[in-house]
């Protein structure tokens, strides 16, 4: 993507080229942290969780990437037929666009939190154009967030984290350094600007003033008090990820910096606020 265009611009032009040329906006896979993987591309992110108990996928990218996703998998020496479990973020098609194909290709579950399996009935409407046309799916697993659900030695944690869509999900996910010690991925399911609908809103009795105080409670005061080693982007133009990749791309100790997802989530906010004028910390 050229330099000095806005963040608006990267992704209007990423979503494009992922659904029409998705060979432009491709990425060699790397190690993100100790058992996860970068598999998406430049436009969006999917993480690839290697544990003990299979395979773990968050997030599809769309679904005219697949079939580098799968190829990204297969690089990094596994097989996709390992794939026990799809976790999506969030219902948009550039999140879960390759679900239902990788769900036939490889058996796994699809998991996605209850009020965003049902927020996903109005997204498939409006998404139903040519650049995130992408198969249906149903999902048969939901998120429990009381509890971390733990592979063998990998734990992955579900947050909450509404408003960019009702039923946004956040992830941590911890596994051993290859020093033994624990590390903690994580990352934010939709930072993005609110995107639910009136007809939503009207069923559930919320307003957007709700919804922004969701995002800030839940979306961000709640998670920027957390501890996280290495922060995922779910889009890599909300971060410098690709940047920091290094040579050795199964070294992910360049991107250890336990400071970089405080100041991700405090550099998210000004930019929600400058898309919506009504927005009221």
């Amino acid at each position: 993507m050229a330099k000095g265009q806005g963040i608006t611009e990267k992704f209007l032009e990423g979503a494009r080229s992922a659904s029409t040329a998705p060979w432009k906006v491709a990425v060699k896979p790397f190690r993100a942290a100790p058992r996860v993987y970068f598999v998406g591309d430049s436009y969006v992110s999917a993480y690839l969780v290697d544990t003990e108990e299979g395979l773990i996928l968050l997030d599809t990218v769309m679904f005219g990437s697949v079939y580098m996703t799968l190829e990204s998998i297969r690089t990094l020496g596994f097989d996709p037929h390992n794939l026990k479990h799809i976790m999506l973020s969030h219902c948009h098609h550039d999140h879960d666009g390759g679900a239902e194909a990788i769900r036939q290709y490889t058996g796994a579950e699809i998991w996605l939190s209850a009020i965003d399996a049902e927020f996903k009935t109005y997204t498939d409407k409006e998404e139903a154009g040519p650049i995130y046309a992408s198969p249906q799916y149903t999902p048969t697993r939901f998120y429990d967030d009381s509890k971390p659900m733990r592979f063998g030695s990998v734990t992955v944690q579900t947050y909450w984290t509404p408003a960019h869509t009702p039923g946004n999900t956040s992830f941590l996910i911890t596994s051993p350094g290859d020093g033994g010690q624990p590390l903690t991925a994580a990352m934010h399911g939709g930072p993005g600007p609110i995107s639910v609908n009136e007809e939503y809103m009207a069923k559930h009795n919320l307003t957007m003033d709700d919804l922004r105080k969701q995002f800030m409670e839940d979306g961000y005061e709640k998670l920027r008090h957390l501890h996280v080693d290495i922060e995922l982007p779910s889009h890599p133009p909300l971060s410098d990820i690709l940047d920091r990749i290094p040579e050795d791309r199964m070294d992910y100790r360049p991107l250890i910096d336990p400071d970089a997802w405080v100041r991700f989530l405090d550099a998210r906010i000004p930019r929600i606020c400058k898309s919506d004028p009504n927005w009221r910390k």
